[in-house]
């Protein structure tokens, strides 16, 4: 289909029927259609999937289980169970910065060198952390010549990239100097 805007008003230009696809007769199917795939997973659903994941299975993993054992609605697909799980993540998120935040104080309680940054965005939501502590700072003062930042892990749970800041040593050795955890690079 073409459609194009003629004196402020949108024309169907050309339309081809051999490109569309046969109304679903059935509508159990019609969940497959991109407008209608928001399924409405159960109670027991979610529960399972939370379960699955505490486990460590993926979605992947989790939707093939499901499916298996027929223990949730008909055929989930991984991005199903991938999307209610960053739903959670989302919702979860402030509650682990305020985790975060409690383990900070106690170390900067254990550790008068301890150094932390935490960056919030304008929702109040955490955008970035950086951490060192005493040791790691007394490190980058003697070898902090050189430094490299890596950001190529993406092992945490918010898909918030993990980047230390590492040297090396009068050893030839690798040492931390820091670690962050980014929004975005």
């Amino acid at each position: 289909m073409s459609v194009l805007l003629k004196d402020g008003v949108w024309i169907i230009s050309q339309f081809i029927d051999e490109h569309n696809h046969e109304m679903f007769n059935s509508p159990n199917k019609v969940k497959k259609l991109r407008s209608h795939n928001k399924e409405h997973l159960l109670p027991k659903t979610i529960e399972l999937i939370d379960q699955y994941k505490q486990a460590g299975c993926g979605p992947f993993r989790i939707a093939r289980l499901l499916n298996v054992t027929g223990s949730g609605t008909s055929n989930i697909t991984p991005q199903q169970c991938q999307q209610h799980l960053r739903k959670k993540r989302e919702s979860n998120i402030g509650r682990e910065c305020m985790m975060v935040m409690q383990q900070f104080l106690f170390m900067i309680a254990s550790d008068e060198n301890f150094y932390h940054a935490i960056e919030i965005d304008e929702n109040g939501v955490c955008r970035s952390l950086f951490w060192a502590d005493g040791r790691v700072r007394e490190m980058y003062q003697n070898f902090g010549d050189i430094v490299v930042f890596d950001v190529t892990y993406r092992t945490n749970t918010f898909l918030l990239p993990f980047a230390p800041f590492t040297g090396v040593n009068h050893h030839g050795q690798s040492t931390l100097f820091g670690c962050t955890l980014l929004l975005d690079e």
